[in-house]
């Protein structure tokens, strides 16, 4: 049987957690937090293969988030979608900038979340999964 692959999601927002656990939930292994310096601490123990991260978090934002995460070499090759009602072309660029792999505005398309989910998180190959049992 085919472990499930790991989401962390973080928002300083319970709903959007919601709407996201509700999406995910039973497809992902999901864990979830709302603050910036938590998810860091999470991100280290929980090894996720992708992270769903808000940008205006309290105390640490999540451009500094990603930032810190690239620097980590147990988790620099994580994937990373940044989600933000900053929609703006530089917010998106800063996005980048700070290491993240995908951007999604907010309010977010459900579909277009597990779109990008799918994109990021293709199915282990069978070679993979076989080694691994």
């Amino acid at each position: 049987m085919q472990e499930k692959r790991k989401i962390l999601a973080v928002d300083d927002n319970s709903i959007n957690l919601a709407v996201i656990e509700e999406l995910l939930g039973s497809q992902y292994n999901l864990m979830t937090v709302s603050i910036g310096t938590e998810a860091l601490k999470m991100a280290q123990e929980f090894r996720p293969d992708l992270i769903i991260l808000d940008i205006m978090l309290n105390g640490m934002n999540g451009y500094e988030v990603c930032q810190q995460i690239r620097k980590s070499s147990s988790l620099r090759h994580t994937k990373i979608i940044m989600v933000s009602a900053k929609a703006m072309e530089s917010d998106r660029l800063k996005g980048y900038q700070s290491g993240a792999n995908d951007y999604l505005t907010k309010p977010f398309d459900g579909e277009e979340l597990l779109a990008k989910v799918c994109a990021h998180l293709p199915p282990k190959p069978i070679k993979a999964i076989q080694e691994n049992e």
